[in-house]
Order: C-alpha cells, then sequence, then structure tokens
C-alpha cells in the first residue's frame, strides 16, 4: 500500500461527528421553528412522498424558516482550503465534516434534524421505521460544487462502513442563491436500471431534496456545472440510518458509492478501473497517474 492509500486508510478511522451531551441540551427546547411550514403538512407529503417516481423522494421548498435559511446562507465558508478536495474523472467537488469547527448555527443544523422531534417527523413522512441520526455524520457535511464540478450517477453506501447501519434517507439543501439552470448543477434522480433520469431538482436557495436510499436510488449531478469561475453550487448533506435490515453476504454490501456508465457514453476500459477502484475505496492521484495521466477536471 502505497503512502497515499495508508493516508486515505487512516482518515476513515474517524471520530464521531455528533456530541451527544450538546444534542441532549438542544433537545429541551423544540427545534421546528427553525424549518418551513411544511412541518405541518405531514400527511400531504407522505402520499407524494409514496407516489413520486423513480423512488420514494419529495422536493420542499422553504426547507428552513426564512431567518434561519439567510443566516446559514451568511455563515456557508468561503475560505474551502481545509476541505476535502475530490478531482476525478468521476467525481469534482469539495466536502467537509467537521461541524465542530463550524459557526454554531450552522453547526446547529445537523444537531436539529438529529433530534427526536425531526427524526419522528421524517420517519412518519418516509414510512421508515427505526430512522436513527448517523453519529459519524460519514458521508454528510458541507458540499461544494465549483465550475467544472460533477458528480457522476451512482448508488450511496449502503452498509455503514463504521456503526454497520443502512443508509435509508437523503436531505439535500441547497445554500445558493441567483443560480442560473444553464449552468446545470441539478441534482437528478435515475430509474432503476439507471439507463433515464426521471426528476431533477435545480438549485434553488432554501430548497431540499430528501430521497430514499437503497438498490435502486441512482442519482448524481452528472453533467459538468459551468457556472462562472466565482461561483459555487453550494449544499449541506445529511442522511439518516436504521438498523440493518437488508440480508446479504457481508462481501455484497456497499460500503463505498458505487458508480455507473450512463447510457450513451463510450466504454472506457480505464473508467472501469476507476469505478471498481472507487466501490472500494477513494480514487488517489497516483490512480490516475497510472490509469489516466492525461485527464484534467476541464476534460
Amino acid at each position: 500500500m502505497n503512502k497515499e492509500n495508508e493516508k486515505i486508510e487512516e482518515n476513515e478511522k474517524i471520530e464521531t461527528r455528533i456530541d451527544v451531551e450538546y444534542l441532549e441540551r438542544l433537545k429541551k427546547v423544540s427545534c421546528m421553528s427553525y424549518f418551513g411550514d411544511w412541518t405541518g403538512r405531514v400527511e400531504e407529503l407522505k402520499k407524494e412522498f409514496k407516489r413520486n417516481e423513480p423512488f420514494g423522494h419529495i422536493i420542499i421548498d422553504n426547507f428552513l424558516s426564512e431567518e434561519y435559511a439567510e443566516k446559514l446562507y451568511d455563515l456557508f465558508p468561503t475560505d474551502m482550503s481545509s476541505w476535502h478536495v475530490y478531482e476525478n474523472p468521476l467525481e469534482v467537488k469539495r466536502t467537509f465534516d467537521k461541524i465542530e469547527l463550524l459557526p454554531e448555527e450552522l453547526k446547529n443544523y445537523f444537531y436539529y434534524l438529529s433530534t427526536d422531534e425531526m427524526i419522528g417527523l421524517i420517519g412518519e413522512i418516509t414510512g421508515i421505521e427505526g430512522l436513527e441520526y448517523d453519529a459519524y455524520l460519514h458521508g454528510a457535511g458541507l458540499h461544494s460544487h465549483s465550475r467544472h464540478g460533477r458528480l457522476n450517477i451512482h448508488l450511496d453506501y449502503e452498509k455503514h462502513p463504521f456503526s454497520g447501519k443502512e443508509r435509508k434517507i437523503n436531505i439535500i439543501l441547497f445554500v445558493t442563491k441567483n443560480w442560473d439552470p444553464s449552468w446545470n448543477g441539478a441534482n437528478e434522480l435515475w430509474n432503476e436500471t439507471a439507463t433515464k433520469c426521471i426528476s431533477k431538482t435545480d438549485v434553488k436557495f432554501n430548497c431540499a431534496v430528501l430521497f430514499k436510499t437503497n438498490d435502486i436510488s441512482w442519482h448524481g449531478v452528472p453533467d459538468k456545472i459551468v457556472c462562472p469561475e466565482n461561483v459555487c453550487r453550494n449544499s449541506i448533506a445529511y442522511y439518516y440510518v436504521a438498523p440493518l435490515s437488508t440480508h446479504k453476504k457481508e462481501e455484497a454490501y456497499r460500503k463505498k458509492a458505487t458508480f455507473i456508465r450512463r447510457p450513451g457514453e463510450a466504454e472506457d476500459d480505464r473508467m472501469s478501473q476507476l469505478y471498481q477502484i472507487r466501490a472500494n475505496r477513494r480514487i488517489t492521484e497516483d490512480d490516475l497517474r497510472s490509469i489516466m495521466p492525461e485527464w484534467t477536471i476541464y476534460l
């Protein structure tokens, strides 16, 4: 194993991000005032989630109260020098999950979604029993795509690599204003066979897409983003897990994201190698130098 891969393995041994004592203190006061009026439309949203194709999902405008959404927009970091950078043909983005280092009101967003109050609400809307917050926030956090950003069509991890829980629900909240749809960046949900996009969520401030994660929940931001150099597609990602309910051989569980080639894209053995690597670990600079040395984010 080279030094770069050793570093990846070490970084995977992360500590929990949710402080239980801090969460318990926040639980003493209702968090509902931080969210929009959708919290009072549970029956309507429950029906919508169930009937929407290609798999259970809802798109919620004004996910947060206007005042709180504006605060998160103002607090969203502009210095991303310490963020983790993904730069490979499958994904070009920056992420940050060390929420303990964030301003309190931004950090609290993750805690509000982790309260029993909110978990119960999301469970009622989705019909999924046993939902829990993920103390590790594995894969969650602040996400940012700048010009040339992308996230190819994929399935998220299925079995949590640390807790052994099963990933059940994604919530992606846009913290971006004045986004031009011609820049691409919409979150796409694809059909069961990953052959066609069925639903798109355009980048709209304080809009959230909430969707089920399972063996058919193909999604991504596959078209290269072409926004101006000084603009970013910023979002906050949060996930719920539950006790493992699917039964497979241990090696069959997805513990990393699984990417797939889109219809119409030329078959490429080198890309196939990268898909296989990414299903087990992150793609490194050494991988790119070995497999696709000419690749840059501009391609």
